[in-house]
């Protein structure tokens, strides 16, 4: 689901919502941290912040709704300026924005486990209303993210474009902390702030957050290399094993979740410099999509040394990127990112391991939901790859259900023939 904000202003390829959410769980996490808040509240909230708007739709920027004229040139030029709106408009806009956006949540939700439905209506009410200090950091670093992507869009010569993005920043940030990242991007993107004291570290946070940003933009190798049309990005399937990370991490009593949503945001971002290493094929397609798509109908059978050899290699690779990337973050926040994605990759920790199998999940989850527009999509081999990499036992439960749901009875036979050993 594109941004709504970006597709009205026509932006070519816009950002989705899951991209948006990636990168603000990630500047939440390290900017929440800075300011001794409960990391892991602010990762949840920005995780939960915009599930409203898969029944909701995306209603930004919610001054103009439901204002906007049909017609493009028109529309155009009211976009070109800041709504100008009496206090008593705004908040008949803004209540009718929340009702709508509140029955969309609890529709979402309705069918979670009473302990999931009451954590996240919470903590998305807490964004909503701004009653605790997470909640309302959050609120306001969602605007400062947008703000930065419209300047990633548009730049900074066409000033009118990037003013109404101020203006919706401005009008409710008053945290000290994130009063001073606006002084920093000014001074980043446009002229010198007069005064400007010099901010090292979130200028440094600034410009990781600038970097992991590419993600929005880099689409899956594995989806990519099927053919499919318009596939998630490197964002997109971070931002769905971070939430699977939340719902399933739920039932593991014993592991940290604060852990298994840092190591979630942070285990496909090396990409951003290597490229999505995802799949195992990678050296022997063809370039003809039919003949790629034969090639896939099999799982590839490599040696024990093979594997090793090809882990290593990416596994080297992306540990220099990593570093590379955190360069300049403040010492503790880097050991912490690189510890963390050493581990992952290692499994050499309960969190790890959990999450390993959790992305294995993700990918055959939005295998699936491909195959359903594209019935001849070739992906029994994800299935093999999963019963391969899943032992955990709530994992292999929602496997279960995923074939009961996906191939419902009838079919089910065909995965106890291909494989046996899991009948």
């Amino acid at each position: 689901m594109p941004r709504t904000g970006w597709v009205l202003r026509e932006v070519k390829n816009p950002e989705t919502i899951a991209g948006h959410t990636f990168r603000l769980g990630i500047a939440s996490w390290l900017l929440a941290e800075k300011r001794n808040f409960n990391v892991k509240r602010a990762i949840l909230i920005a995780l939960f912040h915009d599930l409203c708007e898969v029944y909701a739709g995306d209603i930004t920027p919610f001054l103009y709704y439901p204002r906007l004229p049909k017609d493009k040139k028109e529309r155009k030029k009211l976009l070109m300026k800041w709504a100008r709106l009496s206090h008593k408009e705004k908040q008949k806009i803004g209540k009718a924005k929340f009702k709508k956006e509140k029955n969309a949540l609890f529709k979402l939700i309705r069918s979670l486990e009473p302990s999931l439905k009451n954590e996240l209506s919470s903590l998305w009410l807490e964004y909503g209303k701004g009653t605790l200090k997470e909640g309302k950091f959050v609120e306001q670093l969602n605007r400062i993210e947008t703000l930065i992507q419209a300047i990633e869009y548009f730049g900074t010569k066409d000033i009118l474009a990037t003013t109404n993005w101020w203006e919706w920043a401005e009008e409710i940030v008053d945290d000290p902390l994130l009063l001073k990242f606006l002084k920093v991007i000014q001074n980043k993107f446009y002229r010198k702030v007069p005064g400007y004291k010099k901010q090292k570290e979130l200028e440094n946070i600034l410009d990781f957050i600038l970097e992991i940003g590419k993600l929005k933009r880099m689409p899956r190798t594995i989806w990519v290399s099927l053919g499919v049309e318009n596939p998630e990005t490197v964002a997109g399937h971070i931002f769905t094993v971070s939430l699977m990370a939340w719902v399933f991490g739920q039932q593991k009593k014993k592991l940290s979740m604060e852990k298994l949503l840092k190591m979630a945001l942070c285990h496909d971002i090396p990409a951003v410099y290597t490229g999505d290493l995802i799949t195992p094929y990678s050296k022997i397609l063809a370039k003809d999509e039919k003949e790629r798509r034969k090639i896939f109908q099999k799982w590839p059978r490599l040696l024990r040394k093979e594997k090793q050899r090809k882990f290593l290699k990416d596994y080297k690779k992306e540990k220099t990127v990593i570093k590379k990337l955190t360069l300049k973050l403040k010492a503790p926040l880097r050991k912490e990112i690189i510890q963390l994605f050493d581990k992952y990759k290692t499994a050499s920790t309960p969190e790890a391991r959990f999450l390993n199998q959790l992305n294995v999940l993700a990918v055959l989850l939005r295998a699936l939901l491909y195959q359903k527009e594209d019935k001849n999509l070739p992906i029994d081999w994800l299935w093999e790859w999963a019963f391969e990499k899943c032992e955990d036992d709530v994992i292999f439960e929602f496997i279960e259900k995923l074939k009961k749901k996906f191939y419902k009875k009838n079919l089910i036979r065909r995965f106890i023939l291909n494989f046996p050993r899991f009948k």
